[in-house]
Order: C-alpha cells, then sequence, then structure tokens
C-alpha cells in the first residue's frame, strides 16, 4: 500500500494525516470547508498514486466522506468511535483533531483499526428515510401535545385524536373557544397534522414500499 491515512471529521473542517509509506512522508492539513466540493479536489492528488486507503470515524458526515473516497478509488475504512477512542489507552493526551486524524492512521497502519461495516446506497437510502420518518413523527407527536394543552388551557373538553375525523368535528363545533392562538398553532407546518396535512402520514406509503420497490 503506498499511502495510509486518516481523516478527522467536523462540520467546519476535515483534518487529514497520512503516510507516504515508500519515503516515510507524512503529510498533515485541513481540508476547509468541509464539503464535497473541496474533498474531491483534495483528493485528486492521490491518482495514479498507487493502493490508497484512509480511515474514518464513524460519526456524524461520514458518509459523504466515504463516498468521495470510493469515488475516487481509495480504500475507505469506517471506524467505530467508542473502540477507536478506547485504543488510546489510559494515559492523558490532550486531543485535538490532528491528534485524532494521527491516531487513525496509526490504527490502519498497524492493522489494529476496529471498524464498521460500510453499508451499500440502498441501505442507507432506507435507513434515511426511516430515520426521517421517525424525527418526523416524534415532531408531530410534541406539536399535538402542545395543541392540546392550548385548548385545555381555553376550557376545551379533552378531544382524543386531534387528526381525527371526529376530533376536526368537535373542533368545528366551538369556534368561539378555540382561538386565534389554537388556530395558529394549527396552521404552523408542525401542527398540519392536527389538521390532517400529517406528513408524516404522508410519508410513510413511500417508506413501506420502498422495499419492495428496491428487491
Amino acid at each position: 500500500m503506498a499511502i495510509i491515512g486518516g481523516v478527522d471529521l467536523h462540520r467546519r473542517q476535515l483534518t487529514y494525516d497520512y503516510l507516504d509509506v515508500v519515503t516515510g512522508q507524512v503529510e498533515r492539513g485541513r481540508v476547509v470547508p468541509a464539503d464535497r466540493g473541496h474533498l474531491r479536489s483534495f483528493l485528486a492528488r492521490f491518482e495514479a498514486q498507487g493502493e490508497v486507503a484512509f480511515a474514518v470515524e464513524g460519526c456524524t458526515g461520514w458518509r459523504y466522506v466515504v463516498e468521495e473516497l470510493e469515488r475516487a478509488g481509495i480504500g475507505a475504512h469506517l471506524a467505530e468511535p467508542a473502540e477507536t477512542a478506547a485504543k488510546r489507552g489510559r494515559k492523558r493526551r490532550a486531543k485535538t483533531d490532528r491528534s485524532d486524524a494521527r491516531h487513525l492512521r496509526e490504527l490502519l497502519v498497524k492493522g489494529d483499526l476496529p471498524e464498521s461495516w460500510i453499508p451499500p446506497a440502498h441501505v442507507l437510502e432506507a435507513r434515511a428515510r426511516v430515520r426521517l420518518y421517525k424525527d418526523l413523527e416524534e415532531e408531530r407527536t410534541a406539536w399535538l401535545q402542545r395543541v392540546q394543552a392550548t385548548l385545555y388551557h381555553q376550557g376545551v373538553p379533552v378531544i382524543a385524536s386531534l387528526t381525527s375525523a371526529a376530533g376536526q368535528a368537535r373542533l368545528i363545533l366551538q369556534p368561539e373557544i378555540v382561538t386565534w392562538l389554537v388556530r395558529e398553532r394549527l396552521s404552523r407546518p408542525a401542527g398540519r397534522a392536527a389538521t390532517g396535512d400529517d406528513p408524516v402520514v404522508c410519508g410513510q406509503p413511500k417508506i413501506t414500499r420502498w422495499p419492495q420497490a428496491t428487491a
């Protein structure tokens, strides 16, 4: 292997540390800002360099970094965060972006990197859809709880389900109680779950159909 390196991920920059195995020279630096375009430009330097491999910690942002490494023909190794941190040992050392990148590179050189599985693209897409659905569902629940609290503050009897036809009918029957504040909350994007325009319900069929369509 000609070049072995590590990349530490942050939202503002990517810090790299790589070793040229032939010359023994170590290069360190940063890719700023941390986005696909600038990373792709950085990786262009490894064209025709022989076998190249980089280790990336499996934290937020790893997906696009791994995709760009693979696109450039570079071996991508996804490090498991907790086990990688444990490999530092008990000795207390100052933790910096540069030291993190060096730590990844050194583990990869020694063949001691705790690796995680890199899922194929269709699995990553399925994960993203399910997580989006979960986030929307949690937002809907929280917003409906706020609306229920507002209704209770106005003295409206408990409505078991604001999203049901019966619940909507009960709201319509009490226009003198449902004040502008309630209507304002129901009209907000996150509150559209209470009016039937529910992004969670709209997204669910796509999630349930997606695995069948790609099977």
